[in-house]
């Protein structure tokens, strides 16, 4: 009996020893909230079951109605209280006063809330100092918005939200702000349940990002209320901000072909086992939202914080009464203000005991730390994470979307980057067959590369794309963008600051620069006696008078100076006669020699004669230095006919008016430029009457050829060479300046911008940019003939060929003469000899030919007259040299020798017949 009774005992001890101490828990709930309450049921439940636990909760559950008001609320409140509970948990953001969390403040109990409520005053956080909420604070996501909406690149952009909604305006608190500076490109619109949403996105038409603020419940409503004004037409954006989003029904929307805008969503991030999408143990829940996963942390923050505090100190029921009439002597509960403290420093960083990621509070029970997903709610894959730090990282999936790519490219009429083809207009043919050209070219080869679909949109009024600062609004290419109605720009497209603004830009497919566009003079043919033009005729004439009267002044000086009259046989020391080599043979030749710089083997001897020469050589200095500048001057005339060779030179002169197209990238330049050549050229433009500028390049490409050289077009280089390859009379003046770059234009954050600019860029490296270019610039059948480099005053055969026919005739002349004295000395020689003349003829043309003996020697014959000819008649002193040089194996005096003694042979045997 007795060892009945000490285990009876023991087993009681053992019993109150292992009992669970009971915790009782409040909770608020509204009368249509029942999934909030099961998962409240259910939460309380499973953390009940866990066997480590050394305390039980009770949950005590009020219900209250939408219509109730604060009295309500604090006689729930205070019912719990006096049934002494620990914490109370709710209501929702649906309640319309903070009753609950003032009693709570006052008595000392802990108030945690799951739902998002507006942010605090000063004041407010006075009178909530027990009170914690799980929901993320409003001012960081407000901020972390922002650094999503800057990580994608956004510049222009509309914010949509509830006008009815308190805590819209807080959580798009950075968004509005960036309305505020830039209110052009940061536009703002509300709406109203109940209203035709239609009025609201037709003000916003064309607006290609919108960051939508929306409940759950509305959002398929609102959105397709904007399908009709292409709204969510293919590469729209939108970015849905409401954290639930993810539980709306989008599945409607992935069916709707008229739907193919990029939708992209934020919510709260989850830890990966809690979440379905990557974990596939995990059975969503029909109906989960955000409030359900965050009512789930804010009971398990308050069972890990009574784990911690039971674990050392003893948690005591409360005996408190919410009576108000005694409110001012109520003493707050201090173990609930210690709880709250402790739970006010829990942190979920790494914690899996939460379903949403790094849970953490300030001093104000404000979450403070939590992560943001980025993700694509139609196909529901996560595109990328934020956190608190402002850190946006990547998501690496892969993706397969059934959508089939179709991109509207911009351009206008314009050779040779878009034109129409002749057979395809006239066959009526539409679409892409209907063009050709580089551009048309360059977005086939991307299409491949980058496997997507296009159709060509030539814009209406066929330009570039010009802001006008009246209506706000963009034209051409640039104003197609804008407005949401291409997906990309493209022809001689040039990235300006302005249009930077408004579009963004691939990298550049072509590189070019500015130059002048002028009428290319085709020069007369040259005379043949051209070369005679540097001289006036009158001064040619002067020339050949004074060559002629100087001549017989000459040979009329030498005949009177005595030292001018020479011996002809110096060894002769008395000779019969003198001679004076001075003739007009002689004296001609001195004076043409001098006046042609060639130099003469004889001089004069008298000092008159002397004098006389040295005047006349200081003409011969002077007139073919002369003429040798004027020639030099006179050729290089018709490489120097305008004196435009760059821009400054065009700007200083008055004769040759200059202009370029109006509106373009050109004009901007000039107009907008500080530089001091530019800013002439601009303001030179802008006074011409009538105006200087031109609608497009092809008119400026027409006044040229039509002016014939008195107005010159600024234009771009390519343009430029095309035409001056199928022009002959264009020509390009001075070099290029004002460096510019072609490119795509794209709207800015489009996503596949970046894939275009590495296609381009691998285009450039494989050479196939300039095999287009080369394509569509070089023109095959051109027969112009381009000069490398016009400052060139190189002279051709055409210039100076008149000098060439000179001297070619002045060869024949002479050697018609040669030939003239030639046969008169055969036929002297002839006659001489007693010769027939043809055998007199071929022994001398036997010894010219013979060009390897120089000695020709005189003849023997005994009938030779020694009278025939003044060069044979001198003295016997030269006929015994003569005769000695004979004798030295003269072989012409042998041959005549041979036809001398046989025709005297003839002539004896006749006599003897």
């Amino acid at each position: 009996l007795k060892n009945w009774i000490t285990f009876a005992v023991i087993f009681i001890c053992v019993q109150n020893l292992v009992a669970l101490q009971q915790i009782n828990i409040g909770a608020i709930f509204y009368e249509d909230e029942f999934d909030l309450e099961r998962t409240f049921i259910s939460t309380v439940d499973n953390i009940n079951d866990k066997k480590s636990n050394n305390f039980k909760m009770l949950p005590l559950i009020r219900r209250v109605s939408e219509t109730d008001g604060s009295m309500i609320l604090q006689r729930e409140a205070c019912d719990l209280i006096d049934n002494g509970v620990t914490v109370i948990f709710g209501p929702s953001s649906k309640a319309d006063s903070d009753i609950v969390s003032l009693i709570c403040n006052y008595t000392g109990i802990p108030h945690i809330q799951f739902d998002i409520f507006n942010e605090e005053t000063v004041a407010e956080k006075l009178n909530h100092q027990m009170t914690l909420n799980v929901y993320p604070a409003q001012l960081m996501l407000s901020k972390a918005y922002a650094d999503i909406i800057q990580t994608y690149g956004w510049r222009r952009f509309t914010i949509v939200y509830d006008a009815e909604s308190v805590q819209a305006p807080t959580r798009l608190q950075d968004l509005l702000q960036l309305r505020d500076i830039h209110n052009d490109v940061v536009r703002v619109r509300t709406y109203k349940q109940g209203d035709d949403f239609r009025v609201m996105w037709k003000s916003i038409k064309g607006e290609r990002r919108i960051v939508l603020d929306c409940e759950p419940d509305l959002l398929v409503t609102l959105l397709n209320a904007s399908i009709e004004f292409k709204l969510t037409a293919q590469f729209n954006h939108l970015f849905l901000t409401n954290l639930d989003t993810h539980s709306a029904n989008l599945e409607d929307l992935q069916d709707n072909v008229t739907f193919a805008a990029n939708i992209t969503v934020a919510r709260l991030r989850m830890n990966a086992i809690f979440n379905p999408v990557n974990n596939l143990d995990i059975v969503p829940l029909p109906g989960r939202t955000l409030l359900h996963d965050l009512l789930y942390d804010a009971i398990n923050v308050f069972a890990n914080t009574i784990q911690n505090v039971s674990s050392t100190y003893q948690i005591n029921t409360h005996r408190l009464r919410c009576d108000f009439s005694e409110y001012g002597s109520v003493q707050p509960w201090a173990m609930g203000q210690y709880i709250y403290r402790v739970m006010r420093t829990t942190s979920g960083v790494n914690n899996t005991d939460y379903r949403s990621t790094d849970l953490q509070f300030d001093e104000d029970g404000q979450r403070i730390n939590f992560g943001i997903e980025i993700f694509e709610p139609l196909e529901n894959y996560g595109i990328a994470f934020w956190d608190t730090k402002g850190q946006i990282t990547s998501q690496h999936v892969v993706t397969s979307s059934a959508k089939k790519l179709i991109y509207r490219v911009a351009t206008r009429i314009g050779e040779p980057y878009f034109m129409e083809i002749p057979e395809m207009v006239e066959q009526n043919v539409t679409g892409n067959e209907r063009y050709m050209g580089y551009a048309v070219d360059l977005i086939k080869e991307l299409a491949v590369l980058m496997d997507f679909e296009f159709v060509f949109v030539p814009v209406a009024d066929n330009q570039y794309g010009k802001y006008n600062k009246e209506t706000k609004q963009w034209n051409g290419i640039i104003g197609e963008i804008v407005n949401n109605d291409a997906h990309m720009g493209i022809c001689d497209l040039t990235i300006t600051e302005a249009r930077r603004r408004a579009v963004d830009f691939t990298a550049p497919f072509m590189q070019l620069g500015i130059s002048i566009l002028a009428y290319a003079e085709t020069p007369e043919p040259k005379d043949i006696f051209a070369f005679l033009e540097p001289l006036k005729g009158e001064v040619w004439m002067y020339v050949m008078v004074a060559i002629y009267v100087v001549s017989f002044l000459f040979t009329f000086s030498a005949r009177i100076a005595e030292e001018d009259w020479e011996n002809p046989h110096p060894c002769n020391k008395d000779p019969e006669v003198l001679e004076n080599k001075w003739g007009l043979l002689n004296t001609f030749y001195l004076t043409a020699a001098s006046i042609m710089q060639a130099g003469c083997d004889i001089l004069p001897k008298s000092a008159p004669f002397r004098a006389f020469v040295a005047t006349w050589w200081i003409i011969a200095v002077i007139i073919p230095n002369s003429y040798t500048a004027n020639l030099a001057a006179f050729l290089t005339k018709s490489k120097m006919e305008s004196s435009v060779t760059d821009l400054k030179s065009l700007v200083d002169q008055t004769s040759i008016k200059f202009g370029t197209m109006e509106g373009g990238s050109t004009y901007t330049i000039f107009a907008e430029s500080n530089e001091t050549v530019y800013r002439l050229a601009y303001n030179k433009m802008n006074n011409e009457d009538p105006s200087a500028y031109t609608k497009d390049n092809q008119e400026g490409v027409e006044r040229v050829l039509k002016n014939n050289g008195s107005y010159m077009f600024l234009m771009e280089t390519t343009s430029l060479e095309y035409n001056t390859e199928r022009n002959c009379e264009l020509r390009m003046v001075g070099e290029k300046f004002g460096e510019k770059h072609y490119a795509i234009a794209v709207p800015f954050g489009a996503e596949y911008r970046y894939n275009l600019s590495r296609k381009i860029l691998k285009l450039g490296e494989w050479g196939r940019l300039l095999e287009l270019k080369n394509k569509w610039w070089k023109n095959p059948n051109s027969s112009c003939e381009h000069e490398d480099d016009e400052d060139n005053a190189d002279m051709g055969f055409h210039e100076v060929r008149g000098i060439f026919y000179t001297l070619f005739l002045g060869l024949f002349a002479a050697f018609c003469f040669g030939i003239c004295e030639f046969l008169i000395y055969t036929h002297e020689k002839a006659c001489e000899e007693k010769l027939r003349f043809k055998e007199v003829f071929v022994a001398e043309i036997k010894f010219v030919l013979r060009i390897w003996n120089n000695r020709k020697p005189i003849s023997r014959t005994p009938t030779a007259s020694l009278s025939g000819s003044s060069h044979r008649s001198s003295n016997r002193t030269i006929k015994s040299l003569t005769k000695k040089k004979m004798r030295e194996s003269g072989v012409l005096s042998t041959e005549l020798s041979e036809i001398v003694s046989l025709k005297k042979q003839v002539n004896g045997s006749t006599n003897q017949e």
